[in-house]
């Protein structure tokens, strides 16, 4: 997750998060303005956290009781991505 400066359609600067597991970028203002949004920001900032932890974690592969476990927990980090995105979609899309 990370900010990106952008422009609007009125050619005034403004600033974007990106969410990398719902795969989209928000305006900074939606992010302060709207209680969902910033839940969705926190929420894909700590899922990015797991994944990345996880990754780190990947236990050898003569332990296989370890591997059942972690690629386990890869699949059940995986569906949260998945439903970020869903969550995403709602929390965007919508209309106001």
């Amino acid at each position: 997750m990370g900010t990106v400066p952008s422009r609007r359609s009125n050619g005034r600067p403004t600033t974007v998060v990106h969410l990398p597991c719902a795969r989209r970028t928000v305006g900074v203002e939606a992010v302060l303005r709207l209680p969902s949004v910033m839940v969705l920001v926190v929420e894909d900032a700590c899922t990015v956290i797991a994944l990345r932890d996880w990754e780190r974690r990947e236990p050898h592969r003569l332990r296989p009781w370890a591997r059942r476990r972690w690629h386990a927990e890869g699949r059940r980090l995986r569906a949260k991505e998945l439903r970020m995105r869903e969550l995403a979609a709602q929390c965007l899309d919508a209309p106001d």
